[in-house]
């Protein structure tokens, strides 16, 4: 009996050691900003057109790509990119999309970097409807792979599709759109 049941201690054990260490990430991650509730309230008054984002690197991240896109003319475009290695990344980067306009900023320990994309040539005042999507949970990042941050899209017709912003955004029928995506590389860039 105390076989047994040794047994299937051990089994047990080494299941759950199994678990732990699949559910270990890489340490390559995006989420959301948790903020203190005054700090939200603060916040609050900026009717979510900025949105904070929290950035974890591991030691295989050399460099990073943050890219602006814009849907005209029935195609997607890389309208802007801000990269560099990943020593110039801050832990936490803000997000500001306002009608055709984007602004990030790159926070670090050492004060932060704005980029503005004022003009963003994308039809949204045509649009019948708009919708915006974010991340909302941690999302793990995979090297060379590009993940969609924020995505809003307007639409013309009756009717829009549910944004899911793990999907490709460009597959999404639209008339105007603006995504934010980042990539992270394991080269180092020149």
């Amino acid at each position: 009996m105390k076989k047994t049941i040794s047994v299937l201690l051990a089994v047990a054990m080494i299941f759950s050691l199994c678990a732990c260490s699949q559910n270990k990430q890489s340490g390559i991650s995006i989420k959301p900003t948790e903020f203190s509730e005054e700090t939200l309230e603060v916040l609050d008054l900026f009717d979510d057109e900025i949105q904070f984002f929290d950035i974890s690197l591991d030691e295989n991240v050399k460099s990073f790509e943050i890219s602006v896109w814009v849907y005209r003319d029935g195609e997607w475009f890389e309208d802007g990119k801000t990269h560099g290695n990943n020593d110039f990344l801050g832990k936490r980067i803000a997000i500001r999309l306002i009608e055709n306009s984007y602004e990030l900023y790159n926070i670090s320990d050492n004060g932060h970097e704005k980029y503005s994309y004022p003009s963003l040539d994308t039809p949204f005042e045509e649009s019948m409807g708009i919708g915006y999507s974010k991340i909302d949970r941690e999302i793990p990042i995979e090297l060379n792979k590009e993940i969609p941050i924020c995505v809003k899209i307007g639409t013309s017709s009756n009717r829009m599709e549910v944004l899911d912003i793990t999907e490709d955004f460009r597959k999404i029928e639209c008339d105007a759109g603006i995504a934010v995506t980042i990539t992270v590389s394991d080269e180092i860039v020149e």
